[in-house]
Formats: C-alpha cells, sequence, structure tokens
C-alpha cells in the first residue's frame, strides 16, 4: 500500500474521530476509531475509511446539517494529538479493541439502540455490535 494511502486512511480516521469523540477521555477515542475500523472491515459497510465516514447519516460530524461538517483542528488543538494516536493504533492494533460498529452520545436515544448488543460504554458514548 502507497504512503499516500496510509496518510489519507489515517487523516481520515483521526480527523473522524476529532469530530466525533474529541470531547471524550482517550478510551471513547480509542472506541470511536475502532468501530470505524470495524465497518471497514465489515462487508455490510463500504471498504475504505472515507466510504465509511461519508456514508449518508452514519457518523453525524459529515452530515450536512451538523456543525462538525466545516470544522478542523488547528495545530494548537490538545484533543487532536490523541485522536491521531488513537487512528494510529487502530490502525496498526493485532486485533480490535472492540466489536462495535455503532455507537451514540448518551444525550440521544436512536431507534435502533438495543441494550442487549451493548458491547462498550466510554465517557458520553455508548456502543453497540449490531
Amino acid at each position: 500500500m502507497s504512503d499516500a494511502i496510509q496518510l489519507i486512511r489515517r487523516f481520515a480516521l483521526a480527523l473522524c474521530t476529532w469530530r466525533e469523540a474529541r470531547g471524550e477521555p482517550l478510551l471513547g477515542k480509542l472506541l470511536v476509531a475502532q468501530t470505524i475500523e470495524n465497518r471497514v472491515t465489515d462487508p455490510r459497510w463500504p471498504d475504505t475509511y472515507i466510504g465509511v465516514i461519508t456514508q449518508p447519516l452514519q457518523f453525524s460530524a459529515f452530515n450536512k446539517n451538523d456543525p462538525n461538517v466545516t470544522a478542523y483542528p488547528s495545530e494548537l488543538d490538545r484533543q487532536w494529538p490523541d485522536c491521531v494516536a488513537a487512528a494510529d493504533f487502530v490502525l496498526t492494533a493485532p486485533s480490535p479493541l472492540t466489536k462495535a460498529n455503532h455507537y451514540h452520545t448518551t444525550a440521544i436515544s436512536p431507534t435502533w439502540a438495543k441494550p442487549d448488543k451493548v458491547v462498550d460504554r466510554a465517557g458520553a458514548h455508548v456502543f453497540y455490535a449490531l
């Protein structure tokens, strides 16, 4: 795999993690990144990071109406290094941290959220294997 493709994967995964979980502890960032990775490797979703992340209505920070859709970290952002570290860890880990392929914040209760499918919790996020 080319260095350029690896950089694109790393940036896309780190950016989505930053947009979705920048206020979360490191574990929350790791679990968000792993959830994306789990979708990339699952035949039910696109097989690329960009394909998974930008799939309509899947990651709210990439929805047209979400204020995060145009947000990018500054070089001084304190959360960005942890988001990059989470992406790097997930991209190189020998095994997944979680089986989650869905998550939401505790501020919402989506219809697809089934209590018996919860596999992890971190910060304000609940993770599911569906």
